[in-house]
């Protein structure tokens, strides 16, 4: 079942709404007392073209509306509309990053730049498609694996913590392989020259952690 998406009713004039039922998402309108775009259990959207966001930093209203955002019990975002280095005003450009920079590290709200309203469009629907069905797939952390076997055995090694290209050599030329590598205790390790106590520790802790959590993508 699709979820829907609730939408201010202040927000209507903007044709987003509009776009995003005509691309077949599930959308209500109604008032919303904090944000433009809420879907509920997942995320609220806040949208600010570049002229609001600078009026607002102005005028203080920006902060009282990231308080309200930063309250909410589902993950917060400003969508930033335009280019605010073609707004014409008075206000400084340090305040303009500063304001910013509240946002992402006081407040914990992420921005999200957009030059336009057919962006955000497609930045709003790809935000719900993520956030019920996933990407569909899981995304790889380590990517052009080897095909010939040194360059396995060195990729395998290499995935250990403190461990760079010249170590995984020397501990590939010293165990033989990496099942070796994995199954050394830190007496062994220690043999070989340049791997210390904090390698040692890092490698064991990584071979020996049990995942409490494992995010997906899919």
């Amino acid at each position: 079942m699709q979820s829907t998406l609730i939408v201010d009713s202040r927000e209507k004039r903007s044709t987003i709404a509009a776009q995003l039922s005509h691309h077949g998402y599930s959308v209500q309108t109604k008032k919303l007392p904090v944000g433009d775009y809420w879907l509920p259990g997942k995320f609220i959207i806040e949208r600010k073209e570049a002229n609001d966001f600078v009026s607002s930093i102005m005028n203080a209203h920006l902060f009282n509306q990231a308080e309200c955002l930063a309250s909410h019990d589902d993950q917060p975002f400003i969508i930033l509309e335009g280019n605010l280095d073609e707004i014409y005003s008075s206000i400084n450009p340090e305040s303009v990053a500063g304001a910013i920079s509240a946002l992402l590290i006081i407040y914990g709200i992420s921005i999200v730049p957009s030059p336009g309203i057919d962006t955000s469009v497609r930045l709003i629907g790809r935000m719900i498609e993520h956030a019920t069905q996933g990407l569909g797939y899981e995304i790889p952390l380590r990517t052009n694996k080897p095909k010939y076997d040194g360059a396995a055995a060195l990729y395998l090694v290499e995935g250990l913590p403190g461990v760079g290209p010249e170590m995984a050599r020397k501990l590939i030329n010293h165990f033989g392989s990496p099942a070796n590598v994995f199954a050394a205790d830190a007496d062994e390790l220690r043999k070989v020259n340049g791997v210390g106590p904090k390698t040692i520790a890092c490698i064991h802790a990584a071979l020996n952690t049990v995942p409490t959590t494992i995010r997906t993508t899919k």
